[in-house]
């Protein structure tokens, strides 16, 4: 029974506004729910870590949904709360999804659950096609080889024994961690990498909105082709 923990705790002050962006309508649909929708048929539940300030707001947003659905009170860092939603389901594996990625495709979901059969971790990422530098003091200090860099997307996935060692490590050591894999690549376990699509973007600042405006035509084609079978 596979199981979808949402990271939605953030308050959105980057973005600008009131709202949280998670809960702003994109193309009259809450951010959040768009990502939401995109998993369903592929997990059985639905966890959603949120700010206190917000959880009423996030229920409405979610009204009618199909799938079982429980909101729990996220904690200080992103870290904190996924832990907080894999404590509150019952699910395996899981998956960890941003709350702010509202056009994933269907296909990196259920990929993502295909490497977690034979894996007991994995992420979505996209090769890097920039050239990375290595910056201080406004001045380049190094050319970073990009032949083996890869731009982590969500979701990213777990076996629910490894992930509750993994977060319960990282909540009783204080590790700083910027994504579900690190936490678990911490905790020894291997990480299978999934090929992911640069439509899966991230909404963080007001430009991404019209990016995601603009793209949400092409990820409704690209997920009209239902996944495999889990």
């Amino acid at each position: 029974m596979a199981v979808l923990l949402l990271a939605a705790g953030g308050s959105g002050t980057r973005f600008g506004g009131s709202v949280p962006k998670q809960l702003l309508p994109l193309a009259g649909v809450p951010v959040l729910r768009r990502s939401l929708d995109a998993f369903l048929g592929l997990v059985d539940e639905v966890v959603i870590a949120a700010h206190p300030a917000h959880r009423a707001a996030i229920a409405a947003a979610c009204a009618g949904l199909p799938l079982p659905l429980r909101i729990v009170e996220g904690g200080a860092t992103r870290l904190a709360s996924v832990h907080a939603a894999l404590l509150a389901s019952a699910g395996d594996p899981c998956l960890v999804h941003d709350a702010v990625r509202p056009l994933v495709p269907r296909r990196c979901i259920a990929d993502c659950l295909a490497a977690l059969a034979e894996h007991p971790a994995a992420l979505v990422a996209v090769p890097c096609a920039a050239t990375v530098k290595r910056v201080a003091a406004g001045l380049v200090q190094a050319t970073v080889p990009r032949r083996e860099l890869w731009l982590a997307q969500t979701p990213q996935g777990f076996r629910r024994a490894a992930g509750l060692e993994a977060f319960a490590r990282a909540a009783a050591e204080g590790w700083d961690c910027t994504d579900d894999a690190e936490v678990l690549e911490r905790a020894g376990y291997p990480v299978a990498v999934v090929p992911g699509d640069p439509l899966n973007l991230k909404i963080t600042e007001p430009a991404d909105w019209r990016l995601a405006e603009a793209l949400l035509p092409l990820s409704a084609t690209a997920s009209a082709t239902p996944a495999g079978p889990r």
